[in-house]
């Protein structure tokens, strides 16, 4: 059922009763924040802890939930539960501030609750920062829907100043004015925007989702080393030019300072040859692929561009985080003219390094080493290194693409998915797609001892 601006209507009681879902979809070309405030008969947020969003994404008893965001964002609600002072819910848009556009720039936005749906456009609105799309209300015993999309000038902290909310002076997320405590993730996700917002404003809606994301997967609270290994080999002549490499770059770069309060990602590029390049820093991650050692199509020329050899810098990555050297492969007679190379069996032997570390390896396929490629993932699974392989725009995989199959582990130790098109998938679906299996290693390789304590 299509609602029109103004509409109103009355919930039944078995929609009251059930856990509903709330679902706003947008389409815009800059990042917009959803939120839901609980106000009270007075139309105030007299109880902080009842405004749901980014960086507080449940109320205190999760009779209100941020369950995905932006640009799908989706409310759990059950108003059957809602304490008797919460008497209306608002949800609301506001575009980040990192941004310079207006709701007039959007290219739709969707409300839907039910069978009920509520279309909104660009052209509905003018220079207005936020928008007040519907709200949840009682009235006479009875909770209603009600659709209006009132543009508002200010953004998110100018909707909070008109509910009756407290802004923190940083701007960083309101005051909490009751006791009702945040969410146990809250504290590492602020202190990831801060830095954002003091130091790259134009990254502060990364930021934001990839702290989702890590609260999703329970990895808020995780201290680890990050590493990125980026393909430099030909093919990837396109991925360069199109600027897709630096948006990975841009992408990755807050999960490194998220898990590494050394804000740096040390990273590797590799062809035929592996190199370890400068460190991606605030100071540097701007036109990275562009500018550290020479740019990229230096990598290329110094890395002998022609060919893939993903085990010299997987070695690399080995050597620089464990201090040990993998075995090769050694030369077996296989007839009375040929040999064959055969890699040795066993484990890395342990090591006192017990931090974790997560690579994230781009790739853009073309792999043929796949035996030795096996042997250095085996070889490792004693070590506290994760490897997270990202197929970008390629095919012929390889030994990537059968990870999940590789026998003969200490532990499961490495993941693989391919995007065909970074620009297709949105930045929360990739954080969480690099992120799906890291938790599962995290716990198995904790509980052999392979590394410490990695949380907060």
């Amino acid at each position: 059922m299509s609602l029109q601006k103004g509409q109103k209507l009355k919930l039944d009681s078995g929609t009251v009763a059930a856990e509903i879902a709330v679902r706003c979809t947008l389409k815009a070309p800059f990042h917009i924040d959803v939120s839901c405030f609980g106000l009270d008969a007075n139309g105030k947020l007299s109880d902080e802890a009842y405004m749901v969003f980014y960086n507080q994404p449940a109320s205190p008893k999760e009779e209100i939930r941020l369950v995905a965001d932006v640009p799908d964002s989706q409310f759990l609600v059950q108003l059957s539960r809602l304490p008797v002072q919460i008497d209306r819910l608002v949800f609301a848009a506001a575009v980040d501030p990192a941004h310079s556009q207006s709701m007039n720039e959007l290219g739709s936005l969707e409300f839907r609750l039910d069978e009920h749906v509520f279309a909104l456009s660009g052209a509905d609105f003018s220079g207005e920062k936020a928008i007040m799309i519907a709200e949840l209300y009682r009235k006479d015993g009875d909770w209603r829907l009600g659709v209006n999309g009132q543009g508002f000038n200010g953004g998110l902290d100018a909707l909070l100043v008109h509910f009756g909310g407290a802004v923190a002076a940083d701007n960083a997320a309101p005051a909490q004015a009751s006791s009702a405590p945040m969410p146990a993730a809250a504290p590492a996700r602020v202190s990831l925007e801060k830095r954002f917002e003091q130091k790259a404003p134009q990254l502060v809606s990364l930021a934001k989702i990839a702290g989702i994301s890590l609260a999703k997967n329970n990895l808020d609270r995780v201290r680890a080393k990050v590493a990125f290994v980026i393909d430099a080999s030909g093919s990837m002549y396109a991925q360069y030019t199109s600027g897709q490499v630096q948006e990975v770059v841009n992408r990755v770069f807050p999960l490194g300072v998220h898990f590494d309060d050394d804000e740096e990602l040390e990273t590797w590029a590799f062809a035929l040859k592996s190199k370890q390049l400068s460190n991606v820093t605030f100071a540097n991650f701007k036109n990275y692929v562009k500018k550290d050692a020479g740019g990229w199509e230096k990598w290329m020329s110094d890395l002998r561009s022609q060919h893939n050899n993903e085990p010299a810098v997987i070695r690399d990555v080995i050597a620089h985080f464990s201090g040990l050297t993998p075995p090769d492969a050694v030369a077996e007679k296989k007839g009375l003219f040929s040999t064959k190379k055969v890699f040795p069996d066993g484990f890395a032997p342990a090591i006192d390094a017990k931090t974790p570390v997560i690579v994230l390896f781009i790739s853009d396929g073309g792999v043929s080493h796949n035996q030795e490629i096996e042997f250095l993932i085996r070889w490792s699974s004693t070590l506290p290194i994760f490897w997270q392989f990202i197929g970008i725009g390629g095919s012929s995989y390889g030994a990537l693409e059968k990870l999940d199959e590789l026998k003969g582990r200490h532990i499961d130790n490495a993941n693989f998915f391919a995007i065909d098109d970074l620009r297709q998938i949105s930045e929360a679906q990739l954080y969480d797609r690099m992120m799906q299996e890291f938790p599962l290693w995290l716990k198995a390789a904790r509980s052999k001892d392979m590394i410490g304590n990695y949380e907060l």
